[in-house]
């Protein structure tokens, strides 16, 4: 009676120690900390001579060694990953019991004794750690003794194997929404990345009405900081529009009837003039979640412009097809009269007419490819020295036939150096400025100047012409741009020269610009190097 008693004590005073493992199990240490004071706690309550715990990993199907005490450094490495479904421990996992008690590993098929018996260990016990319907891993202990487990005493453990299986399982769970949460920050800093890296303005507005996300091109083209612009009611964002927006009261309007309609993803082009004149065309869409919608805004300035110019293309070359062909069919018709008897003076008269507007059609073609060539990088340059005072001179007598009224010079010094340039290319930049400062005079002189500029020959064609207004003058290199007033209507041309000026010096490396004053006269000019490029001589 008093022995039994002295067992039920002792029972109960385990049970006592072991809930105080549990309490300390479900506490909040780390993980690793938890299982070897556990392990350290359960090897003294039963007098074990030494343990381990392991965690199982799924995608391996395996045991892992965490924490272990008394085993020998070759048993700890040699049992470091346990394969699961094999010897007592891997079979354990899988099994239905809630503890497994070896009395002696040498009578047990299921285990494999090397290991136990090099070290010196007899009975084992093995309790898988589970919570939620789950095995998460798995408490060993070791007795060098036959039969060193009691059954009864060792089913206290299975609370304490819940409470770690609890604790194993806690730590898995923490680990992959630590994980989860990491990857949806990286994703979402990509986003964030991808969505500021736009190079369209994206603005978020949620239910509320209030901009939630405003990104630099945003910024950018409307001129109001994301600082300022977060938080701020779409009805704010509107009246800021209205500062910088040309037509503020018609495109408002369209702005307004696109947001009653989002679901149709709408589009309203306007053009602000603040921060920087553009064209803008804003593009509105219904955005599932707790946005409201996402409004694109898209710069077709460049797009804008590139119609604009088509549109001026097909005109002006269309005019300027139209008027020489006109000429050529209308005298070779006169000619090919039968009623007539054209004088040997008219005839000739009319076909050098012919032969006049037949050049000016072959100009106008050669002017159309040699912009196409220039825009695509194509241009051929056969670049080389060349003395330009021959050249000036060549280009001046060449074209005195055409200057009636005028009086063409050259004024260059007898010590101009040489230019690393394409001969034929300088040859046509010459024609056009002189051809130009004829055709936008009425008479008087037309002089071609040279100097020595540094490591450059610096390039005049001055003319005693109309001249150009001073807010037209850095337009008078854009492609089609012709200067208003009535010299325009009687010089006529598709406004490509300059262009190709321009483009054929700046293929040189050389820059070209004009001054002006209104009523007295223009000055082109245009550099060209004297050294080539490193590697080129």
């Amino acid at each position: 009676m008093a022995q039994s008693m002295g067992v039920e004590k002792a029972l109960a005073g385990g049970q006592r120690a072991l809930y105080a493992v549990g309490e300390r199990v479900s506490g909040t240490a780390g993980l690793r900390e938890v299982l070897e004071e556990t392990l350290r706690r359960v090897i003294d309550l039963l007098r074990a001579d030494a343990g381990a715990i392991f965690v199982v990993e799924e995608a391996a199907r395996e045991l892992v060694l965490s924490a272990s005490l008394g085993l020998s450094e070759r048993f700890a490495a040699q049992e470091a990953r346990l394969p699961i479904g094999t010897c007592m421990c891997g079979l354990s996992v899988e099994g239905a019991d809630t503890l497994y008690v070896v009395e002696d590993v040498r009578v047990e098929p299921r285990c494999v004794i090397g290991n136990c018996i090099e070290d010196g260990f007899r009975s084992l016990l093995c309790l898988p750690l589970r919570a939620g319907g789950k095995v998460w891993g798995l408490l060993r202990l070791h007795g060098r003794k036959v039969g060193a487990f009691n059954r009864q005493r060792s089913s206290l453990l299975v609370f304490v194997g819940s409470q770690l299986g609890l604790a194993i399982q806690r730590t898995r769970l923490q680990e992959e929404i630590d994980q989860l949460l990491r990857r949806v920050e990286a994703e979402r800093a990509t986003l964030d990345s991808l969505m500021r890296s736009l190079v369209d303005g994206l603005v978020l507005v949620d239910a509320d009405g209030q901009v939630a996300y405003w990104n630099p091109s945003a910024e950018r083209y409307l001129g109001l900081s994301a600082d300022v612009a977060l938080g701020q009611r779409l009805e704010a964002i509107l009246a800021h529009l209205c500062t910088i927006m040309q037509d503020p009261a018609e495109k408002l309007h369209d702005l307004r009837r696109a947001l009653t309609d989002v679901a149709s993803c709408p589009q309203v082009e306007f053009m602000v003039t603040s921060p920087a004149p553009r064209t803008l065309q804003a593009r509105f869409l219904p955005v599932e979640g707790r946005h409201g919608l996402g409004i694109v805004l898209r710069d077709v300035t460049a797009e804008r412009q590139l119609d604009e110019m088509k549109s001026q293309l097909l005109s002006t070359v269309s005019h300027e097809l139209r008027t020489p062909l006109a000429s050529i069919k209308g005298f070779a018709t006169t000619l090919l009269r039968d009623d007539v008897q054209w004088e040997p003076a008219a005839q000739r008269e009319f076909l050098q007419i012919i032969d006049q507007e037949a050049d000016r059609l072959s100009e106008l073609i050669d002017n159309l490819l040699a912009m196409s060539r220039l825009e695509a990088g194509v241009l051929r340059m056969d670049l080389g020295r060349v003395e330009l005072a021959p050249l000036i001179s060549e280009v001046v007598a060449g074209m005195e036939l055409r200057a009636r009224g005028h009086t063409l010079a050259a004024d260059v010094p007898a010590d101009l150096p040489e230019v690393w340039a394409d001969d034929r290319r300088v040859r046509q930049v010459l024609h056009n400025l002189i051809d130009n400062a004829l055709k936008y005079s009425s008479g008087g002189e037309v002089v071609v100047r040279a100097r020595h500029e540094g490591d450059a020959v610096q390039v005049s064609v001055c003319d005693q012409g109309m001249g150009i207004p001073s807010d037209q003058l850095t337009r008078i290199f854009e492609r089609f741009y012709q200067v208003e007033g009535a010299g325009k209507r009687r010089a006529g041309g598709a406004g490509l020269g300059l262009s190709i000026c321009k483009g054929i010096v700046e293929a040189h490396g050389g820059r070209i610009w004009a001054e002006s004053t209104p009523g007295l006269g223009s000055t082109f000019h245009f550099t060209l190097p004297v050294q080539p490029p490193p590697g080129k001589d």
